[in-house]
């Protein structure tokens, strides 16, 4: 039975508001002309946020458990499955970070997608997105948990392919509309690169949740925390389902060896492309191992490969950025260094860290890509860095709160992601310092490809005025800066949540999320922390110097490195080469096998359906032919029996 506090509001309201956005928009288009589709969606989401507060501030000692109704009650394995809610530190935070950011991001939308033709559908789309990373987040057992997974997967498939007939496939100048057309083919082609990918993560989900359910009987969280600390089951069989956990969380946040759709998915808009980066999405394999952190603590191998996927996707993602020439997929790779880095915490036990990194995170990364759509909007769809600069002089205010963006990524003291990253490297250092060198020399290479993104887009001369046709570029207009500056104010302060001991705090985010997950002990000496947090901004100061010097040198790419940076250190093309190919190679050989035994089959299928051709004939679709036929199949039914009768002597 439903028990809500009677301060707060229930909890199913959170992830229903947005859904109910969806379905009116969906299903009643015309009643929203205009932007008014756009209003109503960003309104639900905007009370979605009211509610998450409201519950937020209404937090006991006690977590929230709200059931609504019993799952499955007569399943053959009684796994005693229901529909509920669950809020506790974690969950509360998650979903004010995806409702909070989730609604600047849909109020920015309403401007950047106003003259889009499916204007309304976009946003359905997106109250779906919101929604659905709701239910995953706040779901109180595996499988319900696993709904919101697809849920997201499936939406994240329908945004990423939004353009699928491309931008100006239906103009009628021939090269822009084929222009348009290849465009179109590319965007379907990311989106089922993300949705195939997934489900490889997808299978590894569903092995672990199998697994689970025969150590232990159950897939209640809550439940499977308990049984986790009371019943004895072999250690290798827990490894094992955290490491099936593991393939769904890097599928889903685009870790290594499942990456590659991640820089792929910028095809879509650019607010989607912050939805999915900043606020939904890819930070769900990183809530997933964090959400399941009994499990890992009784696993040491499965964490110590969650750290090491982590610390090698970090790299993976700030070398592959290093050299890229769109404006957005600098920004892609950059969201994969950065789960990365979030991989590399909880899997070292630094939970807390690791979430704290996913809250700045939303952040300065969401602030980064509308400015990035600020830029593309105001070039008419240029998204080539080398066909911009100067742009501080044309967009200034864009520009002051991009510059916020870029010190919070770089970890730049007193912005945001100095903070978190440098927790992150402290819980490496003091558990694994190999992984603590790999995430220092990323702090180095994250400054500089961050630096070289603005010295290119702000700063130098204005490139683009031949290129783009755009002699004097705008300003985005309020709506668009709006979200903008509070997520800039937010990429700056939102890091003093959590100050370290060493520098006068008290690890205050530490405290208050260490009441739903283990908080880890902070037990490296002061000194030791002061010596850590200088190398730390030496890196970030030192790679921001090193883009400005290659800047004043004109050294926009570089060499080898350049090149093999710039095609994502070749693993589109191995996987190309190892799958693509060998695949393709089957395919043809089977369409020729096909179409050389065409006459054979074709011969043998119309033998088979000349019968069936006789039958067509009374399915002629007329009601009146079917009523004659009952009627003569009734007669000789029962002329059949009277014939019988008679001839029995009866």
């Amino acid at each position: 039975m439903l028990s809500v506090p009677p301060s707060t509001v229930p909890l199913f309201l959170l992830p229903l508001l947005p859904l109910l956005g969806f379905a009116l928009l969906m299903v009643f288009p015309r009643a929203f002309p205009g932007r008014s589709g756009g209003w109503v969606a960003t309104g639900l989401v905007g009370l979605a946020f009211v509610v998450a507060v409201n519950r937020y501030l209404g937090q006991t000692g006690t977590p929230g458990h709200e059931t609504l109704w019993t799952w499955l009650p007569n399943m053959a394995l009684n796994a005693n499955l229901s529909v509920g809610f669950y809020l506790d530190q974690l969950s509360a935070l998650m979903a004010l970070i995806i409702t909070g950011i989730g609604f600047l991001i849909h109020v920015y939308s309403i401007s950047y997608m106003g003259h889009d033709a499916r204007f309304t559908r976009f946003f359905a789309f997106l109250n779906f997105f919101v929604s659905m990373m709701l239910i995953l987040v706040l779901a109180d057992s595996y499988p319900l948990m696993f709904v919101g997974w697809e849920g997201v997967g499936m939406a994240s498939y329908l945004l990423i392919g939004f353009w699928f007939s491309g931008r100006g496939s239906e103009s009628p100048d021939q090269k822009v509309r084929e222009a348009g057309e290849r465009e179109g083919v590319s965007n379907s082609n990311a989106a089922r690169k993300a949705f195939i990918m997934n489900r490889i993560g997808d299978l590894g989900f569903m092995l672990g949740m199998f697994l689970l359910y025969k150590l232990y009987g159950t897939l209640n969280i809550a439940e499977l925390a308990e049984r986790a600390e009371g019943v004895r089951v072999a250690t290798a069989a827990v490894e094992l389902a955290c490491l099936f956990l593991l393939v769904g969380a890097i599928g889903k946040s685009g870790q290594l060896p499942l990456t590659t759709w991640l820089p792929d998915a910028m095809a879509g808009p650019t607010p989607v492309s912050a939805l999915i980066h900043a606020a939904t999405m890819v930070t769900a394999g990183v809530y997933l191992i964090t959400r399941s952190h009994f499990l890992y603590e009784l696993a040491p191998n499965a964490s110590l490969w969650v750290a090491w996927v982590g610390g090698l996707t970090a790299l993976y993602g700030a070398l592959s950025a290093l050299n890229q020439h769109d404006i957005k997929k600098i920004l892609a790779f950059s969201t994969v260094s950065q789960l990365g880095y979030m991989f590399l915490a909880v899997g070292v036990g630094a939970y807390s860290a690791g979430v704290f990194h996913l809250l700045t995170h939303a952040f300065f990364k969401a602030l980064l890509f509308l400015a990035a759509g600020a830029v593309i909007h105001a070039l008419h769809d240029e998204q080539d860095v080398r066909r911009m600069g100067g742009l501080h002089r044309f967009m200034p205010l864009t520009h002051l709160v991009s510059i916020a963006g870029v010190l919070a990524i770089s970890g730049i003291p007193i912005w945001s992601g100095f903070f978190s990253k440098d927790a992150i490297l402290a819980a490496a250092f003091e558990t694994q310092p190999l992984l603590y060198l790999i995430g220092l020399i990323v702090a180095l290479l994250t400054a500089f490809y961050m630096g070289r993104w603005y010295f290119l887009v702000w700063r130098g001369e204005y490139r683009g005025a031949q290129a783009t046709g755009v002699a004097h570029p705008h300003e985005a207009d309020t709506l668009t800066l709006i979200p903008l500056g509070i997520l800039a104010a937010g990429a700056t302060l939102i890091g003093f949540l959590n100050i370290p001991t060493f520098l006068g705090g008290g690890h205050a985010f530490d405290t208050y999320l260490g009441r739903a997950i283990p908080q880890e002990a902070h037990e490296i000496a002061a000194s030791t922390e002061w010596t850590l947090t200088i190398f730390a901004v030496l890196a970030g100061v030192g790679g921001l110097a090193w883009a400005y010097a290659s800047h004043r040198r004109r050294h926009l790419d570089h060499g080898p490195l350049g090149r093999v940076s710039s095609n994502a250190l070749y693993l589109d093309h191995l996987y190309d080469g190892l799958v693509g190919a060998p695949s393709k190679a089957i395919a043809g050989a089977l369409d020729t096998v096909d179409r050389g035994t065409d006459g054979l089959v074709g011969g043998i299928a119309s033998n088979a359906a000349a019968p069936g051709g006789l039958f067509t004939l009374w399915q002629s679709g007329f009601v009146r032919a079917y009523a004659v036929s009952m009627l003569l199949g009734t007669a000789a039914i029962i002329g059949y029996w009277a014939l019988k009768m008679i001839g029995s002597g009866t």
